[in-house]
């Protein structure tokens, strides 16, 4: 049985568009969530980096708001459940965990943990045989792991991160199952 760990923001919520509505408001901007063509946006939307974390809190305690990455989230990653233990880590601050935990199960996505980690360095050095996540910096960490495999759900941030032999990249959530046991048979 594997250990996968799934990505939050980017890839089971869309918070990037949260985002965009309250900076937007916030700067008289017009930022969409395609205009984040890199992984560090507070340089493309030229704010801070400490607001533009504040401002993904923000998002987060108007939990509702923020919509699905697709559609039926919930039954799609519930799909992972067969392979092995599915936990959700995530770089989320401690605050926002609770709204967090409110949106998963608004959204019906059953995991076994929710891990909250400082960052990605962190997270690449927790213990799973998969990590589906939106972040270049992670599947450039564990590209040179001998023992993980990383899934990038395709976001415009991402679109220049590298598929090597242990770094599969993925357009929908229907493509993750397949990936999944594409990579379950490989490390047989």
């Amino acid at each position: 049985m594997l250990s996968i760990a799934v990505d939050l923001d980017g890839v089971l919520a869309n918070t990037i568009a949260t985002f965009c509505q309250i900076i937007n408001e916030r700067h008289s901007t017009r930022f969409k969530p395609s205009s984040f063509v890199r992984w560090r946006a507070w340089e493309i939307a030229q704010i801070p980096r400490d607001e533009f974390f504040r401002t993904l809190d923000q998002a987060w305690y108007n939990w509702r708001n923020i919509p699905a990455t697709e559609e039926k989230i919930g039954e799609k990653l519930n799909l992972l459940k067969p392979f092995g233990k599915v936990d959700i880590v995530t770089g989320r601050s401690p605050d926002t965990v609770p709204s967090a935990l409110s949106w998963l199960t608004e959204h019906d996505v059953q995991f076994d943990l929710f891990v909250r980690t400082d960052g990605v360095v962190e997270k690449a050095d927790l213990a799973y045989d998969i990590f589906i996540d939106d972040s270049p910096d992670l599947m450039t960490a564990i590209a040179s792991s001998p023992d993980k495999f990383g899934i990038v759900y395709t976001q415009p941030w991402n679109k220049d991160t590298p598929t090597l032999s242990k770094i599969h990249r993925a357009n929908r959530w229907e493509e993750i199952p397949y990936l999944v046991r594409k990579i379950a048979e490989a490390s047989k």
